[in-house]
């Protein structure tokens, strides 16, 4: 082999050596920020269940600006650490068949003001995610996000959407010692009661899922937890 041959594979040898080395890196850079993209974007679903009335210096909220930042998920990213570092207390419960579940509490100045956690559950066509809020008395929903999912866009993909999930705001999965199952409607629901929900017209099916898996989900945290801290 002749000498400028050598030289040619020695040279390209630290080229692809160097580029390897400067893709890791960036690879490393990137998935840094992706990981942190994702805590964010599941710490955003959190707080529109819990939906707070003051922004993270303490100041209080107007209802124009509170409805951007936690029904239509317009809260800046920047402020959405410091309401996790100031104001919510993440603990992890025991739930039944060994599994481990998140319940999120907002407080402020050592009062309670609400509660939210994680429940999943089949649609028509994938897994719907999403986080239930409620009030301290651990009944009446105060918030509640749906996201994640694979459900027909117009239809069951309206579950996503601001207008859906503020049916459910005020609506009671506790009353008179007993609780009481989420209804969800075909379209509207009738007659209007403190646990019936407006469906979405068309998505029978992605409707109902959420239906069980919200219900079942908040039984569980109710067995967990909730009936222990209600009878306190």
């Amino acid at each position: 082999m002749q000498k400028d041959d050598v030289n040619t594979i020695r040279f390209a040898a630290i080229i692809c050596l160097v580029c390897s080395m400067a893709l890791a890196g960036v690879q490393g850079t990137l998935r840094s920020t992706q990981q942190r993209n994702k805590q964010i974007d599941g710490q955003i679903n959190v707080l529109k269940a819990l939906n707070p009335d003051f922004a993270p210096d303490g100041s209080q909220l107007s209802d124009e600006v509170r409805l951007a930042y936690f029904l239509e998920g317009k809260v800046p990213k920047e402020l959405i650490p410091q309401y996790f570092e100031n104001f919510v207390v993440t603990e992890e419960v025991p739930l039944e068949d060994e599994k481990i579940g998140k319940l999120y509490t907002l407080k402020k100045d050592d009062k309670i003001l609400a509660y939210a956690f994680p429940a999943e559950g089949k649609g028509l066509w994938s897994t719907v995610h999403s986080y239930v809020g409620l009030q301290s008395d651990m009944s009446t929903i105060r918030g509640i996000t749906f996201y994640d999912h694979g459900e027909t866009p117009g239809l069951g993909g309206e579950c996503s959407k601001p207008w859906f999930q503020e049916n459910f705001r005020g609506k009671k999965m506790w009353l008179d010692g007993e609780p009481v199952k989420l209804m969800i409607a075909k379209g509207t629901a009738e007659p209007v009661t403190d646990h019936n929900v407006d469906g979405m017209s068309g998505a029978t099916i992605t409707g109902n899922g959420i239906q069980k898996f919200v219900n079942l989900t908040y039984q569980q945290y109710n067995e967990a937890v909730f009936s222990e801290r209600r009878a306190m």
